[in-house]
């Protein structure tokens, strides 16, 4: 039986009269609907607990210079107790703070500022739930319930995959609560947190000014690391329209633990649905005929093993050079998506073929039960 879970980030948003975050350089020429997309008021993301006694993490965006000053001139307390902080930020889009008091349980962390005091409540470390497992996380908006038990279900039945941790970004469709029903409907998996988080992602678009301001995905990967599986026994990010494989028989944990450095990088490729076929995991079975267009990877790795305390990116860890294993990687599948960031439908135009591959692959893990 799954174990369900629905649980909660410990954030802190400043309301508007306070000094919002420093505007990106730019920020004055980008459309409405980039400058509302910018997130300028989260503190942090979420504050919780950590393995050892009397240590709590703050997880947010990253500061810049007011919010920086903010904090340097406030008094921080644990449970009333005096607190000491430092930063120990891999990112520069993301921001990460050990904040230590003589405590044994944290539950409160208060912030005392002259122009602003608050008390946040300190999330619980939810490390030990996910101990020894084979696990994968993801962010997600609105997908499809059908996309995201596909998802689930793929990777529970090819990869051995036996908890996820899902962040819902606000979805409007439905409440996190059918996501976890969804997760709790999927045999074979253990343990799962389905996690609101209830934020700006950050603007659509390639520039490198808009996509350096996309700051809720970082803090995700530092959360998740820190608060959920850095003592798991393997870790895959893999979006709800990605699907890893492997050899037949093996698994993409397997091939990472076998590995020297731990850590395996995983190369994707587009797949294509058939036509009239409905829009499922399952029915992206065509490949482009020419040569397919690269694309960055994505990756699994053992969390304690030898980049142990690296933070994590969305194509790996940062100075790692990709560690690539013959026959493993993953699909991308074209049309599960909510189109948000470009028209995903926009290649009528291109020769496929089946890619025998995804046949063997796909059908069989996403036949009906």
């Amino acid at each position: 039986m799954n174990n369900r879970q629905l649980t909660p980030l410990s954030l802190c948003v400043l309301p508007s009269r306070f000094a919002s975050r420093d505007a990106p350089y730019g920020v004055d020429k980008w459309d409405d609907a980039a400058q509302k997309a910018f997130d300028d008021n989260t503190l942090f993301h979420d504050v919780f607990q950590s393995a050892a006694p009397g240590v709590v993490y703050a997880v947010g965006p990253p500061l810049k210079k007011t919010l920086r000053r903010f904090i340097k001139d406030a008094d921080l307390m644990v449970n009333g107790a005096q607190a000491t902080m430092r930063e120990i930020s891999q990112s520069k889009r993301a921001c990460v703070i050990e904040i230590s008091a003589d405590v044994e349980s944290a539950h409160t962390l208060t912030i005392l500022h002259p122009k602003l005091s608050v008390n946040i409540s300190v999330s619980p470390s939810v490390l030990p739930r996910y101990a020894g497992l084979d696990t994968m996380f993801t962010l997600s908006r609105n997908n499809t319930l059908d996309w995201v038990r596909d998802w689930a279900r793929y990777h529970v039945n090819t990869q051995g995959v036996e908890g996820i941790v899902l962040y819902d970004n606000a979805s409007d469709y439905y409440g996190a609560d059918a996501l976890s029903d969804v997760l709790a409907s999927i045999d074979g998996l253990k343990v799962f947190d389905v996690v609101p988080a209830p934020f700006q992602y950050g603007p659509a678009g390639m520039s490198r000014e808009l996509t350096s301001t996309r700051y809720l995905q970082f803090a995700l990967f530092e959360i998740t690391r820190l608060r959920f599986l850095q003592q798991a026994a393997g870790v895959l990010n893999m979006d709800i329209d990605e699907m890893a494989y492997a050899p037949a028989g093996q698994t993409v944990f397997e091939a990472a633990r076998k590995s020297d450095s731990g850590f395996l990088t995983l190369p994707g490729r587009w797949r294509y649905p058939q036509p009239g076929a409905p829009l499922l995991h399952g029915s992206h079975i065509l490949r482009r005929a020419d040569d397919e267009e690269p694309m960055y990877p994505k990756w699994c790795l053992v969390p304690d093993g030898p980049h142990c305390g690296k933070s994590w990116r969305t194509h790996g860890i940062k100075g790692l050079p990709d560690q690539l294993q013959d026959g493993h990687g993953f699909f991308h599948c074209r049309m599960i998506s909510e189109n948000w960031h470009y028209d995903r439908s926009e290649y009528t135009g291109l020769t496929l073929e089946p890619d025998p591959l995804a046949i063997s692959v796909l059908a069989p893990a996403l036949s009906p039960a």
